[in-house]
């Protein structure tokens, strides 16, 4: 794999998100860490998978991102607030709707996601409704990344996988490079 594309690539990615946050851009911020997760988990999923699924998001989810995170959702929440977000910029998605999921609504800055959590507990939203910190989110991605690098190092297999996935990332051409092709 080429570790430097790839270690590039998802600095970039994590270092955009940071920005945004930073600047208050919360909702693109949110894209791209689902984005993100789509990254990783199309880099993660199955051998013979040609294409990323709800699946493979899950898997991925699953394994490296909600473990010891604090999160109070689960995979399939994850996914329906990723197909929300991205689809129509809102919190609703066909599954949250369907009750195959539950809606997240996002709290950031100093907004205690506890004590709004009691208010929706205590709503027509019980039980349907989870208030996740935009913070908390992007703490609970960076990790999920050190640990997947982490899995790339112990195992060959799927490091293998991952560097001929990572081989079709985009990259740009340095100016030299074109300069001295006259390109």
């Amino acid at each position: 794999m080429s570790r430097k594309l790839y270690k590039e690539n998802i600095n970039q990615l994590l270092d955009a998100i940071d920005t945004l946050l930073e600047k208050k851009m919360i909702l693109l911020g949110l894209i791209l860490i689902f984005t993100g997760i789509d990254i990783m988990s199309w880099l993660n999923r199955g051998k013979l998978n040609k294409d990323n699924t709800r699946k493979d998001f899950k898997i991925w989810v699953n394994c490296y991102l909600l473990p010891d995170s604090g999160i109070n959702c689960d995979a399939e929440d994850l996914y329906a607030a990723r197909c929300a977000i991205l689809h129509s910029y809102t919190t609703e998605s066909a599954l949250s709707r369907d009750g195959a999921a539950k809606k997240i609504f996002y709290a950031w800055g100093v907004a205690p996601s506890n004590k709004l959590q009691k208010i929706i507990d205590v709503s027509s939203e019980s039980g349907k409704t989870i208030i996740l910190h935009v913070d908390q989110f992007n703490n609970a991605f960076k990790i999920a990344v050190k640990r997947f690098n982490l899995s790339l190092n112990k195992n060959q297999e799927l490091s293998k996988l991952v560097s001929k996935r990572t081989d079709k990332f985009l990259a740009g051409i340095p100016n030299e490079v074109v300069e001295f092709y006259k390109i």
